[in-house]
C-alpha cells in the first residue's frame, strides 16, 4: 500500500504519527493472525530486517498465540468453551482461550470476534474483567481470545460509526452465560493450584547421629577429645 490518500490533503494530516499508526497496524494484525491460523501473517516496519508480527499456518490456535504474543503469555492459558445449550433455538456457542491467575499484565487483552468479525462489546468486556478483578492482583489485567458464532440477524453492527462496537439480541443472557463459564473456569484453577500445592509432603527432615560414649562435645566448637 503506497500513496494513500495522495489526493486528499486534509486526511492526510491526521496521520501525522507514523510510529502510533505502526503500533495499530501491528496491533490488528496480531489479533487477525490469533484467529485465522490458517493463514500465515507478516508484517515489518520499511526498512526493519525483523517482522513485528510473524504467524505461520498451524492447527492450535495455542501455537499461534505463541509465535505472535509470546511464550509467556501462551504458557498461562486456559481453554474455554460455552457450547450451544438448545441448537434448535441457536442462541450461540463460544469457544477461546483465558488467562490463568498466575498471569500478569498491566492492560486488558481482549481479542473478540463474532462471526469471524474482530469487533468489541464493551459490556462483555466489563463483566469479564469483573471476574478477574476477584480473583487477580489489583495492578493485574487478563489476556482473553473468544471466538462467538451466533445468528447474523442477532449482532447489531450500528450501534457504532466505525462498526466496531456490537450489540447483540438476547445481549444480558450471553454475557451473563460467558461469564459464570469464565468465572467457573479460574476457579476450578485455583483449587487444583491449591491441592497441589497442599499435596507436597511438608514434614521436616531429621538427620540423625550415631552416638559414641566416649566423645563428648566440645566447648571450642566442632572439635572432640576423649574423656
Amino acid at each position: 500500500v503506497e500513496n494513500l490518500f495522495y489526493n486528499m490533503i486534509a486526511r492526510r494530516k491526521t496521520f501525522q504519527n507514523s510510529s502510533d499508526d505502526y503500533s495499530k497496524i501491528v496491533d490488528l494484525l496480531s489479533r487477525f493472525a490469533i484467529h485465522h491460523i490458517n493463514v500465515s501473517f507478516s508484517c515489518r516496519k520499511h526498512g526493519a530486517s525483523r517482522a513485528d508480527v510473524h504467524s505461520v499456518t498451524t492447527s492450535s490456535r495455542l501455537d499461534s498465540i505463541r509465535s505472535v504474543y509470546g511464550v509467556s503469555v501462551a504458557l498461562n492459558l486456559m481453554k474455554i468453551e460455552v457450547p450451544d445449550s438448545d441448537p434448535s433455538s441457536s442462541v450461540f456457542n463460544m469457544d477461546g482461550l483465558i488467562s490463568n491467575s498466575n498471569y500478569v499484565a498491566k492492560k486488558t487483552t481482549m481479542v473478540l470476534f463474532i462471526n469471524d468479525r474482530l469487533v468489541e462489546c464493551t459490556a462483555l468486556k466489563r463483566a469479564i474483567e469483573i471476574v478477574y478483578a476477584a480473583t487477580l492482583p489489583k495492578a493485574s489485567k487478563p489476556f482473553i481470545y473468544m471466538s462467538i458464532v451466533l445468528p447474523p440477524e442477532h449482532v447489531d453492527v450500528n450501534v457504532h460509526p466505525t462498526k466496531r462496537e456490537v450489540s447483540l439480541l438476547n445481549q444480558e443472557f450471553i454475557i451473563n452465560t460467558i461469564q459464570s463459564a469464565v468465572e467457573s473456569k479460574l476457579r476450578n484453577s485455583n483449587e487444583a493450584r491449591t491441592f497441589q500445592e497442599q499435596t507436597l509432603d511438608s514434614s521436616p527432615i531429621t538427620l540423625s547421629a550415631k552416638k559414641d560414649s566416649n566423645v563428648s562435645p566440645s566447648p571450642y566448637g566442632s572439635k572432640s577429645q576423649k574423656v
